[in-house]
């Protein structure tokens, strides 16, 4: 198996032609070294407040200067991955959930017209696990009685607000953030924390085109369904009807 310093070298070796047909200068190996420290941090699994090595033994470890690898830690920390201190090594900061909320919301964003189609090409397949995943911890018990309680909390604010179409798109989020919550996954919760303002925005929508084609109430049979078999522990049918009620969403026509 090759060891890091060698993938590490030839990853900084690599040739990259600029618009000109020249090797990548300084600016670019900083490039290069920070994604190489970033594979570092990976590949050692580093985790939050572990220290980096020192600045001269990533310099020896890339065969770089010292100013190199200076640039590439201030870009990492520009980005929030790690925290360098005067005279200290640098340490490696927790995952901060703005940096994917904000790749995720511009990628969706840039998908222009198919913004929607985008969005749910990533949430369905999320939403569907995270019921799953929820309703499998209920059938355990995991989740008695806190959030039995907060389900049916949120089961009794949906029927009561079936018929305000502002308040019901803002428990609609609720409940889907509930489900992740319940699901144990925090990858899976953030990343659906990650596009909740588009998904929120998208849920207004499908909510005013429900009101103008008198097409109210179908998602919330879907809802009702999905708890149930959450608070039932029997994930297959809280996957089905997730899966049910994410395809009958995503063929909804917002435009019209």
């Amino acid at each position: 198996m090759e060891d890091l310093a060698s993938t590490a070298w030839k990853h900084l070796a690599a040739p990259a032609p600029t618009a000109d047909g020249e090797r990548l200068e300084r600016d670019s190996l900083a490039d290069r070294v920070r994604d190489a420290v970033l594979g570092m941090i990976d590949e050692e699994d580093l985790a939050d407040g572990d220290p980096l090595p020192s600045t001269g033994a990533l310099a020896a470890r890339f065969g770089v200067s010292r100013t190199v690898i200076r640039e590439a830690l201030s870009a990492l920390a520009a980005l929030g991955i790690i925290e360098v201190s005067n005279g200290r090594s640098a340490t490696v900061r927790a995952p901060d959930p703005q940096l994917v909320r904000f790749y995720l919301a511009r990628a969706i964003r840039e998908s222009r017209d198919d913004s929607f189609t985008t969005l749910m090409d990533l949430r369905g397949p999320l939403e569907v696990r995270a019921a799953l995943r929820a309703a499998d911890r209920f059938a355990d018990g995991g989740e008695v009685p806190a959030g039995r309680e907060r389900l049916l909390a949120l089961r009794e604010e949906l029927d009561a607000a079936l018929t305000d179409s502002e308040l019901y798109p803002r428990l609609d989020l609720r409940l889907h953030q509930e489900i992740a919550l319940l699901s144990g996954n925090r990858a899976l919760q953030g990343l659906l924390e990650a596009v909740s303002i588009p998904l929120f925005h998208a849920m207004q929508d499908v909510r005013a085109a429900r009101d103008l084609h008198d097409m109210v109430g179908s998602e919330h049979t879907d809802h009702l369904r999905i708890i149930d078999a959450i608070l039932a522990g029997d994930p297959a049918t809280a996957a089905t009807a997730m899966e049910h009620h994410m395809l009958a969403v995503e063929s909804f026509d917002i435009t019209s």
